[in-house]
């Protein structure tokens, strides 16, 4: 039997990639031979479990390297945002930076397809694997549903093993056309094999057609840790109940949602009905932005499943409490947000998942991973036998989101942002803020992925650290409860709690948290909703499509870009060379740094909770390097002085007495205040500034001054153009086969040629 299964999981294997040529190449005629017979493979339901394998990895491949890793989440949801930034420079990554930044209000839309053409690599590789995974979606949905024994499943409405794989088929596929929606717009509609193509179709169409089936599904689905038909726990690596009713959540406040929208498209429902919307700005590239005028019920059906799934999520544990408190070495924690994190670091190589997780998509040391490669800490290690290897770096993060909007009680804000990287050679480093990748450029980096923090890192290649993708996590479900509870009632004490639960948790008390505050400060409870959500899923691509959908996009760009430019302004400004946010923090042009040997001290390298905020290598936590890179082949560091200590970093620190180097030589002096000293840097008059207060001889070190040198980056390059007054054009063209191929059924819309 196990090498029956091996046979047919080969064959459906060779049947993708054939659909997936068939779709590049011929527009998805699939109607075409299959490979495999469907009816033969789901006959049998230990072979069906073979099939369903094979639909998993055609999902998991097509997540990892485009949807939710790579391919356009990397080039748009990652950077995307007002809290999210790309590293580069704008002009040196042209067909990244045009649809990350709604194409320049949509005017660089023409600019764009004649540089790059249609076929950009980011856009036209997702597109042909999500149809990849929905025709083996389609094989198993169409023969399970041939079944003779159908209708039984069906109205059990319990779960089995049939309407668990069915559930799962239907769960992948619907995930597909969420996605596909999101980035493309209005896509063919395909739900059984053997299908003739007839155009686009309504997105409204697609919606909610997956909801009525996804609807039909949840019941004969078993949640994580649940027992299954084989006597087995339901393992968060797969698609559950819990999932579907989690996906049942996020496709409606899509639907239900503000999104751009074809102008040559008869938008109706499901039913063939007519839909009104209401808009926001002037009509754009022949396309509007709106939301559906009866938007309301999908949230009413949302709030029905997303209270199901939080009421019983099976395994799923919201952890209040970390459950480690002090190691052997007198590292604390406390941190249940880092625990997260920090567990799906530990469980590389297992069958464990994170506490918080609903969905994982599992990975495997050895094999392409973009975390932390695209979604993490940053190093300048080499491609292959570093400590650790190359990490690229297309998760930054804007000044305005680290200094700004964090209170500094959260504990959140170290887990989420890092200020340092990696040499690749097991010493921590300054990231600059220079236009740049890895850690020698870019500035701030998201840290909750980071090969230092791996048990037993993998030095062999990058790209290969086999952490899981954290897909869906109850957390975010709480607040996308807490979200459409809001718009249904926008005093809802429902929506209150669920907030309540996930910011508090993120203070090492409720007094610290003081969500009342946290809600008068956002201006309503809708919108500490919008902003908990910020802060607790920074740097993980969430925030560009939530700012879309809820219409938030115009107002959230202004203001940032607004901060931007006087941050910039001031950091330039020879009379001020700092900026102070609206929260009492500062960033400087310049801090205090030193690197030293904080393993002889303390006994480890690597940090975790901050337990002293004087303590310039600790603060601030959860950073450092992995304690024994030696063991894995690194070369000892000369003097140990593997760790970075830093001071000034949030507010100013005036040491009484320096050490001035200048071109006539090195002079100690007392009294300057901390701005003469900038000012000594910046004109020149000296070449360093060292501190004998501390005892650590730190060095006054660029810092917000590299803002000030590439401040167009961070303004003039942010969104350009786009103000809110037109419909944003966010998304990718159709690929050129699929269009030419179609007899002029599929067309691109938004600005986009069609050749």
């Amino acid at each position: 039997m196990i090498m029956k299964k091996k046979l047919i999981y080969s064959l459906l294997a060779v049947c993708a990639m054939a659909t997936t040529m068939t779709s590049c190449k011929d527009f998805l005629q699939v109607s075409s031979p299959s490979v495999v017979d469907a009816s033969f493979v789901y006959k049998d339901l230990s072979i069906a479990e073979a099939g369903l394998a094979g639909l998993r990895e055609s999902w998991r491949s097509c997540a990892g390297s485009n949807v939710y890793g790579a391919g356009t989440f990397y080039a748009l949801d990652v950077p995307g945002s007002d809290i999210e930034r790309h590293p580069e420079a704008y002009s040196g990554q042209l067909q990244r930076h045009y649809p990350e930044g709604f194409y320049e209000n949509g005017q660089a839309v023409s600019a764009f397809s004649s540089t790059y053409t249609i076929d950009q690599s980011d856009g036209k590789g997702t597109y042909t694997a999500l149809y990849s995974v929905i025709m083996l979606a389609n094989n198993a949905i169409s023969a399970i549903e041939n079944r003779s024994d159908f209708n039984t499943i069906l109205n059990a409405k319990t779960p089995s093993g049939w309407g668990f794989l069915y559930g799962q088929a239907v769960a992948a596929r619907a995930q597909c056309y969420l996605d596909l929606i999101r980035y493309f717009g209005d896509v063919p509609y395909i739900t059984h094999i053997g299908q003739s193509i007839v155009g686009l179709t309504p997105r409204d169409v697609i919606f909610e057609g997956e909801l009525t089936k996804l609807q039909q599904v949840e019941p004969l689905m078993y949640r994580p840790g649940e027992t299954d038909y084989n006597g087995n726990k339901v393992s968060k690596g797969v698609f559950t109940r819990t999932f579907v009713q989690g996906l049942i959540g996020r496709i409606c406040v899509y639907a239900g949602g503000y999104a751009t929208r074809r102008n040559d498209i008869k938008y109706i429902d499901a039913a063939g009905n007519a839909l009104t919307f209401d808009k926001i700005g002037a009509d754009n590239n022949g396309a509007f932005y709106g939301r559906r005028q009866d938007y309301k019920k999908f949230f009413t059906l949302a709030k029905t499943y997303l209270d199901a799934a939080i009421a019983n999520p099976g395994s799923v544990v919201f952890r209040t409490n970390d459950p480690r408190t002090t190691d052997a070495l007198g590292r604390t924690y406390g941190n249940p947000y880092q625990y997260f994190f920090q567990q799906l670091m530990n469980n590389v190589g297992s069958t464990n998942f994170a506490d918080e997780s609903i969905y994982e998509v599992p990975m495997t040391v050895g094999t392409s991973n973009e975390r932390p490669y695209s979604s993490g800490r940053v190093s300048d290690g080499g491609t292959s036998n570093q400590f650790p290897c190359k990490s690229y770096g297309q998760a930054r993060i804007q000044p305005v989101y680290y200094y700004g909007w964090f209170d500094n009680n959260d504990m959140r804000r170290d887990v989420t942002v890092t200020v340092t990287g990696s040499t690749g050679k097991g010493v921590e480093k300054l990231i600059p803020f220079t236009p740049g990748s890895k850690a020698s450029g870019g500035g701030l980096c998201m840290n909750k992925f980071d090969e230092n923090r791996q048990p037993n890192p993998y030095t062999k290649s990058q790209r290969s650290s086999g952490i899981n993708a954290p897909f869906m996590r109850i957390s975010d479900i709480m607040l996308l409860d807490a979200e459409v509870n809001a718009v249904l009632d926008p005093n809802s004490t429902a929506a209150y709690g669920l907030l309540k639960q996930v910011h508090e948790r993120a203070f090492a008390s409720a007094a610290l948290a003081n969500v009342d505050g946290f809600i008068s400060n956002a201006g309503s409870l809708f919108n500490a909703i919008i902003k908990e959500r910020a802060l607790e899923f920074g740097g993980e691509g969430d925030r560009r499509n939530v700012l879309i959908r809820t219409g938030m996009i115009a107002d959230a760009v202004k203001q940032t870009r607004t901060i931007n430019t006087a941050m910039a302004t001031a950091l330039a400004d020879n009379n001020q060379l700092a900026y102070t946010f609206a929260n009492g923090n500062t960033i400087s042009a310049y801090i205090w740094t030193t690197t030293g040997d904080l393993k002889t001290s303390k006994g480890y390298r690597l940090t975790t909770q901050c337990s002293d905020a004087t303590n310039p290598y600790l603060f601030p936590g959860w950073r450092g390097q992995f304690d024994s890179w030696e063991n894995l082949g690194a070369a000892a560091v000369s003097g140990g002085k593997t760790n970075l200590a830093i001071k000034g970093l949030f507010t100013q620190w005036t040491p009484t007495k320096v050490k001035v180097t200048t071109s006539s030589g090195t002079t100690t002096q007392t009294g300057l205040t901390f701005l003469q000293m900038m000012q000594m840097l910046k004109t020149g008059q000296a070449t360093s500034i060292v501190e004998q207060d501390s005892g650590l001889s730190m060095t006054l070190t660029a810092w917000g001054s590299q803002i000030a040198s590439n401040g167009t980056e961070f303004y003039q390059n942010f969104f350009p153009n786009f103000d809110g007054t037109k419909a944003p054009i966010y998304f990718y063209p159709i690929n050129s086969n699929t269009v030419n191929s179609s007899n002029g059924t599929i067309t691109n819309g938004y600005g986009f040629p069609n050749q």
